[in-house]
């Protein structure tokens, strides 16, 4: 996945600049312009009348590519690489701005998507097409709310080697959902590969051991910010889990644990925007300062420049200042400062945070360019004189914090190409970690100068350690809830990160599919918010076989509408208010609030009825939870949805002739049941709409998608 977003951008990168098609006087290539040209209408049927064009050549590499733009104000654009060497088409994206009313739910189905994308890549590249496996992952199943609510259909094939797949090395296709036509294609595949022998790999078993002996599972206190305990508290609250640590993969053919990815300096800088903090205005600013509680700015400065390990020079200047307040603690706030100067080529920037109430220094951050220029050097100092720096500081700054903090030792630190090295020291109470409570510090290798630091503090009261689970089984939750196989990977080694095209292929044991945590207490797999994760949940309802309504129920499931309790709908239950204007307000993702989808029987829906009042969908006064919901009513929540309720509340123009109980209808809601009755989204029965009858789940259901099937 590395190499192919990186390759995505350099593609995005070439596209962006239109440059006009040029006679290149000599390339490497065995494939000429027109060749290329003529290969990629073929392949993509594409038609040039009405299109101006462009191209470009790039080598890099090794790699050496054409890519070909065609683009027109009416018909949209296209972009296409090939392959100079091989004329093969690397990828290929259709855009086409489209204005036309759609609905949310799709004119074609995954399976129609899915045919069309087969058909594609059986036609444009099949032999490499032959050698993968779809990759069935939430991801790419259309179900989560992002994917369902775009406008496309996503597929992806990975390459399988020796009956093992090869990471990033796949072929990702787009499919419109309404038009079925290819949106975008893109090939990631590598060449010249030696691929270890899988004959030669460790067992299962003992890469499994091995994993658990890199204490790849920790014991800690996790922050969370909702209401885990049912007492409806808005502040951060602190809970017990076994969270996933080292999860680097194994080399099954030498056992050994492979480190990757980079380990450069922690950038505080600013860090207290990170805190979901929110800028006061000038007015709210100048009522702050005047309050007590928080320190004023010359203060903060000044506090600023008393623990800064180096001295502000004159040449800097103060370009920016501002106070944050936290929202997840109203009672406290940072001041966040930064200075800069330059001559010549050369940039400085120096950055400081101060907590407005205690004083203490959060964040500070040092660039310097000329520091930064360490082609060539090698470092002055050892990994231990670094950190004897940093711990000096450290005991110098925050000494009973520090007190209280232990290192942790990041093995792969010392190889990276970084002039920095890091530190990190985590907060420890009763034996546990605290990683929420952590200091990171930056020292450079070869000045000695501290050039970051990040102090990340919430004081929180901690639930005791008792009735914990053991480590042995927070691992059998891990391996329940996740994959751990075999798989092919291109390594980058630590001190090899930079480099754009590796060929070194490991075969590895890998866990994947685990994104969460493990109650402690409980032994539950949880999300980051305390809640329970359940796994391949089925959506299909136990109770829904053969009624009326099945299909719609489970197309509301599929875009995380639906839910019940148990694994029931319930269909033929009269619907609660509190669970209409829930699946209501989950109709109008992606357009409004994101709410979580999962559901339980405590669930609060306060979130859902604040977006709905916010929305105009229903009145405060309106609220009533437990109630059941007449026809009627809910054709006046839908049209408020739509935010047509000017327009229904026009008198005197909505006769209902057409309708044999119109008579029936309150006076104040007839225009909205006209709209409903207009769009096909509430019609009645037998020319009858009854206005007071109570709505079942099943007609809710119904009801909603062709609410969601309107074209607006």
């Amino acid at each position: 996945m590395r190499k192919f977003l990186s390759y995505l951008l350099v593609i995005v990168l070439i596209f962006a600049v239109a440059i006009p098609s040029i006679g290149f006087a000599q390339t490497n290539s065995k494939i000429e312009l027109k060749q290329a040209i003529e290969i990629a209408k073929e392949k993509l049927n594409i038609s040039s009348t009405g299109y101006n064009f462009n191209s470009n050549y790039n080598e890099s590499d090794n790699n050496n590519t054409w890519y070909l733009t065609w683009s027109s104000s009416t018909n949209g654009t296209i972009n296409v690489s090939v392959d100079a060497d091989t004329g093969e088409i690397i990828s290929y994206n259709f855009y086409k701005p489209d204005n036309t009313p759609s609905s949310i739910i799709p004119k074609h189905s995954r399976e129609e998507a899915k045919k069309i994308a087969i058909d594609f890549l059986n036609k444009i590249v099949p032999e490499k097409f032959k050698q993968t496996k779809e990759q069935e992952s939430d991801d790419y199943l259309g179900l989560s709310p992002k994917i369902a609510y775009s406008t496309t259909y996503s597929f992806n094939f990975i390459r399988i080697v020796n009956g093992i797949p090869l990471q990033d090395n796949q072929i990702t296709v787009e499919i419109n959902k309404n038009t079925l036509d290819i949106q975008s294609y893109y090939l990631t595949w590598g060449s010249d590969y030696n691929f270890p022998d899988p004959k030669s790999a460790i067992s299962k078993d003992k890469a499994i051991q091995i994993y658990k002996d890199n204490n790849s599972l920790r014991l800690q206190y996790n922050l969370v910010y909702t209401d885990v305990y049912g007492n409806n508290e808005s502040e951060p609250q602190a809970i017990l889990v076994y969270s996933l640590v080292n999860n680097q993969p194994i080399d099954a053919i030498t056992g050994k644990i492979l480190h990757q990815g980079y380990y450069g300096p922690y950038m505080g800088g600013m860090g207290a925007k990170s805190d979901s903090s929110q800028a006061l205005s000038p007015e709210e600013q100048k009522a702050v300062d005047d309050i007590s509680k928080y320190i004023s700015k010359d203060k903060a400065i000044e506090l600023a420049k008393e623990k800064l390990p180096f001295t502000i020079g004159s040449q800097y200047s103060l370009t920016s200042s501002a106070l944050y307040k936290n929202n997840s603690n109203s009672n406290s706030a940072t001041w966040n400062f930064s200075w800069t100067y330059s001559e010549g080529n050369n940039y400085n920037y120096i950055s400081a945070a101060i907590d407005a109430t205690t004083g203490e220094l959060k964040t500070f951050y040092r660039n310097d360019s000329n520091e930064n220029n360490v082609q060539g050097k090698s470092p002055k100092y050892t990994k231990d004189q670094l950190k004897s720096i940093a711990e000096n500081y450290l005991n110098e700054i925050q000494p009973e914090k520090f007190k209280q903090m232990e290192y942790q030792d990041n093995p792969a630190s010392e190889d990276d190409n970084s002039p920095y090295t890091t530190f990190n020291y985590i907060y420890k109470a009763n034996g546990i970690p605290c990683p929420f409570n952590s200091i990171n510090i930056g020292v450079n290798k070869y000045t000695g100068d501290i050039i970051t630091y990040n102090l990340s503090w919430t004081d929180v009261k901690l639930p005791d350690n008792k009735n914990v689970i053991s480590l042995d089984d927070a691992y059998k939750t891990l391996f329940n809830n996740s994959d751990f196989q075999l798989s092919y990977i291109i390594y980058y080694a630590p001190d090899k990160v930079y480099q754009s095209n590796s060929k070194d292929i490991r075969l590895v044991y890998q866990l994947t599919n685990f994104d969460g945590l493990i109650d402690a207490n409980s032994g539950a797999y949880i999300d980051y918010s305390g809640k329970p994760i359940l796994k391949n949940e089925n959506k299909q309802f136990t109770d829904i076989a053969g009624n009326w309504a099945e299909k719609d129920i489970l197309l509301l499931a599929q875009f995380g509408i639906a839910d019940g309790k148990d694994g029931k709908y319930m269909p033929n239950n009269y619907i609660l208010q509190k669970d209409f204007i829930k699946m209501l307000v989950k109709s109008l993702q992606p357009n409004n609030v994101i709410i979580p989808l999962t559901s339980n029987e405590d669930e609060n829906y306060d979130n859902y009825y604040n977006v709905a009042i916010n929305s105009k969908i229903i009145t405060e006064s309106e609220k009533k939870p437990d109630s059941k919901v007449t026809r009627q009513e809910a054709a006046k929540f839908i049209v408020r949805s739509l935010g047509l309720k000017y327009v229904a509340d026009i008198n005197g123009i909505y006769t209902l002739d057409y309708l044999k109980d119109a008579y029936k209808i309150d006076n104040s809601l007839k225009g909205y049941v006209a709209i409903v009755y207009g769009l096909n989204i509430m019609t009645g029965n037998n020319g009858y709409f009854n206005p007071d009858e109570n709505l079942t789940r099943a007609q809710v259901a119904s009801i909603l998608v062709r609410y969601l099937r309107v074209e607006k």
